[in-house]
């Protein structure tokens, strides 16, 4: 039987280490409670549970399932949570480093793709152009050459698409992760992080008055380091909305200054107000009914009397 440790961390993440091997059993064990196999860390473990509250039902669960098929478990899982920047740090460092593999990758299928192609040209140098195949047996070796002449100039082609791929997919990577930090889609952000937050309260009020005992169970706990790290990711970035804020560049437009009849910029586009709600504003379509953006989203205004 396997001697097996499921360790989470901020860090790391949830991963399982042990002296398992392939067909113990501790595979379909793991799996079934949520566990993957990672090939880069020839590791199994949660998945996305970097920086993320540990899983503890998932977790105990699976070491109970494991003690019961008779192997050696051991548990060790830190509640800690990392402050908002240095998981924004971390996640940066990671996302670079997946920029440079992308940028060697687009590099290393390019020169794959000049070298298919010269292969290419290379089978056929010697031939006479325009030099006909001859049928039957003749021609065999001739129309062979040029087949394998074809498939590879269709194989260079085919990489160098996908070496073409590769700045897009950076450049997609360095726009999404700039899009996250900005103060719109922070704001909306920390709205729905509110809104989790209030439903696990709940949770753990209905918990803690149905079932008293619960409050030291698995599923209680769990409910602890989820509600200790919604609270550090929202005072984060509450805090990136007052320097937004401070700069002028978020919550410059409300209903306090904001009226009907007034033009708003949304989305590019310049939308006249048809109603000014505390959290949102309601703007005309030109039909029946209005579109609503959260204020967050107004980037430009024009009062309508001027």
């Amino acid at each position: 039987m396997a001697t097996i440790e499921i360790t989470h961390t901020p860090e790391d993440g949830t991963l399982v280490d042990g002296d398992t091997v392939k067909g113990d059993g501790t595979g379909d064990i793991l799996k079934a409670h949520g566990f993957r196999w990672f090939r880069s860390l020839r590791q199994y473990g949660i998945p996305q549970s970097r920086d993320r509250a540990p899983r503890i039902v998932a977790i105990e669960n699976a070491a109970d399932a494991l003690r019961a098929a008779g192997h050696t478990v051991t548990v060790d899982v830190s509640t800690a949570v990392r402050d908002n920047a240095t998981v924004q740090d971390t996640t940066h460092k990671r996302l670079e480093d997946r920029r440079a593999a992308l940028t060697a990758k687009g590099e290393k299928l390019a020169r794959t793709a000049d070298a298919l192609y010269r292969a290419s040209d290379a089978m056929v140098a010697h031939l006479p152009l325009g030099q006909p195949v001859a049928p039957g047996r003749k021609g065999r070796a001739h129309r062979n050459l040029l087949e394998r002449s074809v498939d590879t100039a269709i194989r260079s082609a085919l990489t160098a698409q996908e070496a073409e791929r590769m700045p897009a997919r950076v450049a997609g990577s360095i726009r999404a992760e700039a899009e996250k930090q900005r103060p719109d889609v922070v704001a909306r952000r920390v709205a729905r992080r509110e809104a989790e937050l209030r439903r696990l309260d709940r949770q753990m009020q209905s918990l803690a008055e149905h079932h008293p005992e619960a409050t030291s169970g698995r599923l209680y706990r769990q409910y602890e380091g989820q509600r200790a790290e919604l609270v550090e990711r929202i005072d984060g970035d509450r805090a990136v909305l007052e320097q937004a804020k401070q700069a002028g560049t978020f919550g410059r437009y409300s209903k306090d200054n904001v009226r009907k009849g007034d033009l708003v910029r949304v989305r590019g586009q310049w939308r006249q107000v048809a109603r000014a709600n505390a959290k949102t504003v309601g703007v005309t379509t030109g039909y029946s009914w209005t579109d609503k953006y959260g204020w967050e989203e107004v980037t430009g205004h024009r009062p309508a009397d001027s």
